[in-house]
Protein backbone atom coordinates (compact mmCIF):
# COMPACT_ATOMS: atom_id res chain seq x y z
CA UNK A 1 0.00 0.00 0.00
CA UNK A 2 1.26 3.77 -0.57
CA UNK A 3 0.50 6.72 1.11
CA UNK A 4 0.34 10.28 0.27
CA UNK A 5 0.84 12.13 3.94
CA UNK A 6 2.52 15.52 4.97
CA UNK A 7 -0.40 17.20 3.73
CA UNK A 8 -2.24 20.74 5.63
CA UNK A 9 -5.97 19.55 7.01
CA UNK A 10 -8.64 20.33 4.67
CA UNK A 11 -6.61 20.13 1.23
CA UNK A 12 -8.81 20.34 -1.88
CA UNK A 13 -8.02 17.93 -4.78
CA UNK A 14 -7.39 21.06 -6.68
CA UNK A 15 -4.74 22.63 -4.46
CA UNK A 16 -3.26 19.48 -3.95
CA UNK A 17 -2.70 18.75 -8.01
CA UNK A 18 -1.62 22.27 -8.61
CA UNK A 19 0.99 22.63 -5.81
CA UNK A 20 1.79 19.39 -5.26
CA UNK A 21 1.98 16.81 -7.45
CA UNK A 22 3.16 17.02 -11.28
CA UNK A 23 2.01 14.53 -13.56
CA UNK A 24 3.85 13.78 -16.78
CA UNK A 25 2.60 11.54 -19.49
CA UNK A 26 -0.49 11.12 -20.54
CA UNK A 27 -2.35 9.64 -17.10
CA UNK A 28 -4.48 10.98 -14.31
CA UNK A 29 -5.86 10.53 -10.90
CA UNK A 30 -8.90 9.45 -9.96
CA UNK A 31 -10.31 9.83 -6.55
CA UNK A 32 -12.58 7.41 -4.65
CA UNK A 33 -14.80 10.44 -3.38
CA UNK A 34 -16.78 13.21 -5.29
CA UNK A 35 -15.82 15.50 -2.10
CA UNK A 36 -13.46 18.53 -3.37
CA UNK A 37 -11.52 17.69 0.20
CA UNK A 38 -9.20 14.77 0.70
CA UNK A 39 -9.11 13.25 3.97
CA UNK A 40 -7.32 10.22 5.39
CA UNK A 41 -8.87 7.34 3.51
CA UNK A 42 -9.33 8.90 0.47
CA UNK A 43 -8.01 6.86 -2.49
CA UNK A 44 -6.16 8.04 -5.76
CA UNK A 45 -6.13 5.91 -8.56
CA UNK A 46 -3.49 7.00 -11.28
CA UNK A 47 -4.76 6.17 -14.53
CA UNK A 48 -3.64 5.35 -17.77
CA UNK A 49 -5.71 7.79 -20.03
CA UNK A 50 -5.08 5.21 -23.00
CA UNK A 51 -5.67 1.68 -21.66
CA UNK A 52 -7.64 3.02 -18.78
CA UNK A 53 -5.61 0.48 -16.67
CA UNK A 54 -4.76 1.53 -12.60
CA UNK A 55 -1.18 2.23 -12.74
CA UNK A 56 -0.65 2.74 -8.68
CA UNK A 57 -3.04 3.14 -6.29
CA UNK A 58 -2.49 5.75 -3.13
CA UNK A 59 -4.67 6.16 -0.33
CA UNK A 60 -4.51 9.74 1.89
CA UNK A 61 -3.72 9.84 5.44
CA UNK A 62 -4.36 13.22 7.30
CA UNK A 63 -2.86 12.65 10.93
CA UNK A 64 -5.92 12.70 13.35
CA UNK A 65 -8.80 12.78 10.94
CA UNK A 66 -9.47 9.32 11.36
CA UNK A 67 -13.29 9.55 9.90
CA UNK A 68 -12.14 11.17 6.84
CA UNK A 69 -13.59 14.22 6.63
CA UNK A 70 -10.47 15.81 6.86
CA UNK A 71 -11.13 17.99 9.79
CA UNK A 72 -9.55 17.05 13.03
CA UNK A 73 -12.46 17.44 16.02
CA UNK A 74 -14.36 15.61 18.45
CA UNK A 75 -15.77 13.02 15.85
CA UNK A 76 -12.18 11.80 15.82
CA UNK A 77 -11.86 11.45 19.44
CA UNK A 78 -14.88 9.87 19.43
CA UNK A 79 -14.12 6.89 17.13
CA UNK A 80 -11.15 6.33 18.50
CA UNK A 81 -12.66 5.91 21.85
CA UNK A 82 -15.55 3.86 20.40
CA UNK A 83 -12.70 1.45 18.84
CA UNK A 84 -11.03 1.10 21.75
CA UNK A 85 -14.35 -0.02 23.37
CA UNK A 86 -14.95 -2.27 20.16
CA UNK A 87 -18.02 -0.26 19.03
CA UNK A 88 -16.83 -0.17 15.65
CA UNK A 89 -14.05 -2.45 13.93
CA UNK A 90 -11.59 -1.13 11.48
CA UNK A 91 -9.83 -3.68 9.35
CA UNK A 92 -5.90 -3.97 9.04
CA UNK A 93 -5.48 -4.26 5.78
CA UNK A 94 -8.35 -2.17 4.24
CA UNK A 95 -8.13 0.64 6.88
CA UNK A 96 -4.89 1.01 7.39
CA UNK A 97 -5.07 4.61 6.50
CA UNK A 98 -7.39 4.96 9.18
CA UNK A 99 -4.41 3.14 11.98
CA UNK A 100 -2.16 5.17 11.06
CA UNK A 101 -4.20 8.89 10.97
CA UNK A 102 -4.98 7.37 14.75
CA UNK A 103 -2.11 6.43 16.68
CA UNK A 104 -0.84 10.22 17.76
CA UNK A 105 1.61 9.52 20.30
CA UNK A 106 3.51 6.74 18.29
CA UNK A 107 2.89 3.84 20.50
CA UNK A 108 1.39 1.17 18.45
CA UNK A 109 -1.68 1.37 20.06
CA UNK A 110 -4.98 2.88 19.04
CA UNK A 111 -6.55 4.21 22.70
CA UNK A 112 -7.61 7.23 24.94
CA UNK A 113 -4.22 8.73 24.97
CA UNK A 114 -4.44 9.16 21.16
CA UNK A 115 -8.14 10.57 21.50
CA UNK A 116 -7.07 12.64 24.35
CA UNK A 117 -4.10 14.53 21.70
CA UNK A 118 -6.89 15.36 19.42
CA UNK A 119 -8.86 16.98 22.28
CA UNK A 120 -5.75 18.69 23.15
CA UNK A 121 -5.51 19.52 19.55
CA UNK A 122 -9.03 21.42 19.46
CA UNK A 123 -8.25 23.36 22.45
CA UNK A 124 -4.59 24.79 21.01
CA UNK A 125 -2.38 22.52 23.46
CA UNK A 126 -0.92 20.54 21.01
CA UNK A 127 -0.69 20.26 16.95
CA UNK A 128 -0.06 17.70 14.64
CA UNK A 129 3.02 17.25 12.67
CA UNK A 130 1.51 15.85 9.43
CA UNK A 131 4.80 15.08 8.11
CA UNK A 132 5.60 12.52 11.12
CA UNK A 133 2.26 12.26 12.48
CA UNK A 134 2.84 13.07 16.16
CA UNK A 135 1.68 15.45 18.67
CA UNK A 136 3.79 18.43 19.16
CA UNK A 137 2.81 21.57 21.29
CA UNK A 138 1.11 23.95 20.21
CA UNK A 139 3.62 26.73 18.91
Amino acid sequence: TQYFFGLTPGITKANLTSNYIQLTGKVRLDYSTQSPIIGTGTQADLIDNATQNVLETYYFIIFGDVNGDSNIDTSDSGNIVDYENFLIQWNPLVDSAYYAAADLNGDGNIDSVDADIIVDVENFCFSIDQTTGRAVPYQ
